[in-house]
């Protein structure tokens, strides 16, 4: 058992999480250098599940606290940084199932559009008849929400958040290589859940034209 608060100790609903005692110098230097190095990236992430720019802003501060409290046993992981975003990872699903929203990203229109514009790469490489549809935008957002973990994880923060592999590897504690793997595995789960939908939709417009 780890010494974490459980996920939904971050619920930004309640009583606000004190912030934990200062460390001792050595500590508060490197937990410093790891929070500049990660927050951007945890916000990004968490933003693209909630899309509530307060929300995000209190549930990554409270992920950072989490830490700071038990920073020398972080210090102690074989990979500090995957022990991070798990924590941080296990927060933004608890939030998610505590608005009552989908565990990934928000299936509306508006969003779907965004998806469009900034996954265009992703998309052309999955099916390049899908950049312009809206509709098969809301039906890409459903599929990466099925995505498992890590090949989710690494969809959104490449081409939602539009990091680069080197980055995605340091925030989520993985090599650049398995990165660049997950990203191709994710795209073949995407193409082969898509395949169904555009068979459908070419036969409806085959029909419609007759």
């Amino acid at each position: 058992m780890n010494d974490f608060p459980p996920a939904d100790a971050a619920d930004t609903s309640s009583t606000r999480i004190p912030r934990p005692t200062p460390a001792p110098a050595p500590l508060l230097i490197t937990f410093t250098a790891f929070h500049d190095l990660h927050a951007q990236r945890y916000t990004d992430y968490a933003f693209a599940h909630l899309g509530d720019p307060t929300v995000v802003r209190d549930l990554v501060d409270d992920v950072f606290v989490a830490l700071a409290d038990h920073w020398h046993r972080v210090l102690a992981q074989p990979s500090p940084a995957a022990y991070a975003w798990a924590l941080l990872r296990r927060v933004v699903e608890a939030e998610c199932l505590r608005r009552a929203e989908h565990l990934a990203l928000i299936e509306e229109a508006a969003f779907a559009y965004v998806l469009i514009e900034r996954a265009k790469r992703l998309l052309e490489q999955v099916d390049e008849c899908m950049v312009e549809d809206l509709g098969i935008g809301i039906s890409v957002a459903r599929a990466i929400q099925k995505l498992p973990g890590r090949q989710h994880d690494v969809v959104v923060l490449r081409f939602l958040a539009g990091y680069t592999p080197t980055h995605i590897a340091e925030v989520m504690g993985i090599e650049e290589g398995t990165v660049r793997s997950l990203v191709s595995q994710a795209r073949t789960r995407l193409k082969t859940r898509l395949a169904p939908r555009r068979t459908l939709e070419s036969g409806r417009t085959h029909d419609d034209e007759e």
